[in-house]
């Protein structure tokens, strides 16, 4: 029996370094999609009232003030004194669990605990979400398009909370209030590099990260307002040819594949402001074929599609300045980047 324990025990721990292997990296890169920092803001307060409970409550009774700030977080620390946390498992299944933790009151409890890192950071969401109405999506976009915004990211934070940082959060309390220092050392090392593996990932990508929020936009303002759309797109693939030289063997604004990158996309994108926010612009995407024999160079500046609900907003451009509406005539690598078959394009219409 005490085998089967120990042995249960390791391969415990073993599923919880490779949880941290992997969770910190996709927390990581879809805090740069979706706004997630405010909840890991008050995660991590939560952890380090955890860690340093007796210097917190120290604090709080020389300066009451602070009880605003670390109510919650002590609460936090109080129940997990109280009530170990239970088997790995538990936490990477917890969703599916639903119908327990509701019913059950210690679970339930726990699940309340929560509340702190939610509530804030759905308050500051909202918070934003005002100013971000009258900022980025007046005058075109109404406040319905922003509500739905707000309800979409408030979502994906809670089941962040629940699906990656409630087993993270756990892990680390478990061995801390057992005084397992390697254990929890070895976690947090293990945590640390995932993060670090993210940040590479992130500086070494070609294109700037956009928000969920700034494509969503970008999908609706054009629709919105067809006409301006329109004219933003052709004068920015207009500033986009007029950086790039008309030798290819010396075009340094075109990658090997055909990206367009440096001073023309930047042209592309300073000419979408003029209609589209500055994070929207910054979603748009170039891809140029040079002239060959009898076919003439063609520009593409577009954001991808997600499925036919979503097709792709794109202009294509000859240097001449005509437009080119058949999608058979795009150059492959604009097609692969907006994610559709050339017989499946089907252009926003503008």
């Amino acid at each position: 029996m005490r085998q089967a324990r120990r042995a249960l025990d390791y391969a415990g721990f073993a599923a919880r370094i490779v949880f941290f292997a992997v969770a910190p990296f996709m927390v990581f890169i879809m805090a740069g999609v979706f706004p997630v920092g405010a909840t890991l803001v008050n995660l991590g307060l939560c952890l380090a009232v955890v860690a340093f409970a007796d210097v917190v409550r120290q604090a709080q009774s020389r300066f009451p003030f602070l009880s605003m700030v670390f109510t919650g977080p002590l609460d936090f620390e109080k129940y997990y004194r109280h009530h170990r946390p239970k088997p790995f498992a538990y936490y990477i299944f917890y969703p599916l669990l639903f119908p327990y933790w509701v019913a059950n009151d210690s679970a339930r409890r726990e699940f309340l605990l929560y509340k702190t890192v939610n509530l804030v950071s759905v308050v500051m969401l909202a918070g934003t979400t005002v100013y971000e109405y009258f900022v980025y999506f007046r005058p075109q976009l109404g406040i319905m398009p922003c509500l739905f915004i707000l309800f979409v990211t408030a979502l994906f934070e809670i089941v962040t909370v629940m699906v990656m940082l409630m087993p993270l959060a756990t892990s680390l309390i478990k061995y801390r209030l057992s005084g397992h220092k390697k254990r929890l050392v070895t976690l947090v090392t293990v945590g640390a590099c995932s993060v670090l593996l993210a940040i590479i990932v992130v500086e070494r990508r070609r294109d700037p990260v956009v928000t969920w929020e700034a494509r969503e936009r970008v999908i609706l303002r054009t629709k919105a307002d067809k006409t301006h759309a329109r004219n933003a797109h052709i004068a920015a693939a207009k500033a986009a040819w007029a950086a790039i030289p008309k030798r290819k063997d010396t075009a340094s604004e075109i990658d090997q594949d055909g990206k367009v990158v440096g001073e023309a996309i930047d042209a592309a994108r300073e000419a979408l402001k003029k209609f589209y926010k500055a994070d929207e612009a910054q979603a748009f995407d170039g891809w140029v074929s040079h002239d060959t024999k009898g076919t003439p160079g063609i520009l593409v500046l577009y954001v991808e599609g997600r499925g036919r609900k979503r097709p792709p907003v794109f202009v294509a451009l000859e240097r001449s300045g005509k437009e080119v509406r058949d999608p058979k005539k795009l150059p492959k690598g604009a097609l692969d980047g907006m994610k559709l078959a050339a017989d499946d394009v089907i252009a926003l219409e503008l």
